[in-house]
């Protein structure tokens, strides 16, 4: 059963229960009234009987059981013995009473208000059935077009399922639940079209820069089999372009980790230090930094910082810097060289980026950038004063 009717069956059952519980206190409040009144004429029937005079207006009969003798009024009805009060036979109304020595029982007959109630509970049923009909109705059209957006979200749903295209959108009309579910699901679909769009590029990308090295060795090779070229020669070329195939599949290797890394005590001073050593460059900051992170991929984040300062920015004025600020570290490698034009900045973090025609891969400030998303941080490019770039990484302590 599809959601519009079943919310139109829950709304007609609804009402209709609301129907029924009103009809019945109606139905009862009408029945009480008209047995009220009958009651009272048949007091009044007993209380002429007992003085003598004539009985009120109506077709009334009484017995009297009285010490086992039965006394009644030659138009009583042929009744079972009943018990004490107020009863409904085929048209009486009856009231039983209780006498010194026995019973008086009273009647009255009145098909008319038998023939009330009967047709008064008919047409509360039937009036209560036709309005739950029309409110089914009713509350169908209504549910039609309150789902009508749901309608539109499913039907882009599929479109996208069928053809893989992301760029459908639901148009977010209406109001309130579903407008927002609309939203959100445009939202969604922006956000995996972009991703769709990242991955393919990042792809195709990667098999261009893993086909040069790879092209690059295949001739050397032939090259050297060929005897155009010195095995030693050959051997030396070889080994740069598999190391340069080694730094690349390393750096798509962190690329694709998706944040997932494995933390653990570490003294990041201790390690930038050390990578500053490594590179000759002087260290600012405190001897000693406990944090919680991952000693391989800081290190290697810091490494592509220094490697891009000495390959871009020329190596000019190469300080490797670190110290606490609020509840962040900060994690810093600045040069004096000819820095980078406000567009590169822009586009400094995506994947195989070049800002000049300087030799590398592309990817050492995605990878860093990489890194300091799994850590929960972030990297800043910034122009350095009065040249020169400042590369800032920024980790929640």
């Amino acid at each position: 059963m599809s959601l519009r009717a079943r919310l139109a069956l829950f709304l007609a059952l609804a009402v209709g229960l609301a129907l029924l519980f009103q009809g019945a206190l109606s139905y009862l409040a009408f029945r009480r009234l008209v047995e009220a009144d009958l009651d009272r004429s048949l007091l009044l029937y007993v209380e002429a009987l007992s003085e003598g005079r004539r009985p009120p207006r109506g077709e009334f009969a009484f017995r009297l059981v009285q010490e086992g003798e039965a006394h009644a009024s030659a138009n009583f009805p042929n009744l079972p013995d009943l018990a004490p009060g107020s009863h409904w036979r085929e048209g009486w109304r009856v009231l039983v009473l209780k006498v010194p020595g026995g019973t008086l029982t009273v009647a009255r007959y009145d098909p008319g208000a038998a023939a009330a109630l009967r047709n008064f509970r008919l047409a509360l049923l039937g009036v209560g059935a036709l309005l739950t009909l029309a409110f089914a109705l009713l509350a169908s059209w209504l549910a039609q077009a309150a789902l009508r957006p749901l309608s539109r979200l499913t039907e882009v749903a599929r479109k996208v399922a069928d053809s893989a295209d992301l760029s459908h959108r639901v148009a977010p009309a209406g109001g309130g639940e579903l407008k927002a579910l609309a939203q959100a699901f445009n939202h969604m679909l922006e956000r995996l079209q972009a991703f769709w769009e990242r991955e393919r590029r990042f792809t195709r990308d990667a098999a261009h820069e893993l086909r040069t090295p790879v092209a690059a060795a295949l001739a050397q090779l032939q090259a050297a089999e060929a005897g155009y070229l010195p095995k030693e020669e050959a051997l030396e070329a070889l080994k740069e372009e598999l190391l340069r195939m080694k730094r690349l599949v390393e750096a798509l290797l962190v690329l694709a980790r998706e944040g997932r890394v494995e933390r653990v005590a570490l003294d990041l001073a201790a390690l930038v230090q050390e990578e500053a050593a490594a590179f000759g460059v002087p260290y600012r900051g405190p001897k000693t930094l406990p944090f919680q992170g991952n000693p391989l991929l800081l290190a290697q984040a810091l490494r592509n910082l220094l490697q891009n300062a000495f390959l871009h920015g020329e190596g000019k004025g190469v300080v490797a810097a670190l110290r606490p600020e609020g509840g962040e570290v900060i994690l810093e490698v600045q040069d004096q060289g000819p820095g980078m034009s406000e567009a590169a900045l822009k586009e400094a973090g995506r994947p195989f980026f070049r800002a000049s025609p300087s030799p590398g891969e592309g990817l050492g400030l995605s990878v860093v950038q990489k890194v300091a998303e799994a850590h929960g941080g972030r990297l800043e490019l910034l122009p350095n004063s009065p040249s020169g770039l400042l590369a800032r990484l920024r980790l929640p302590l």
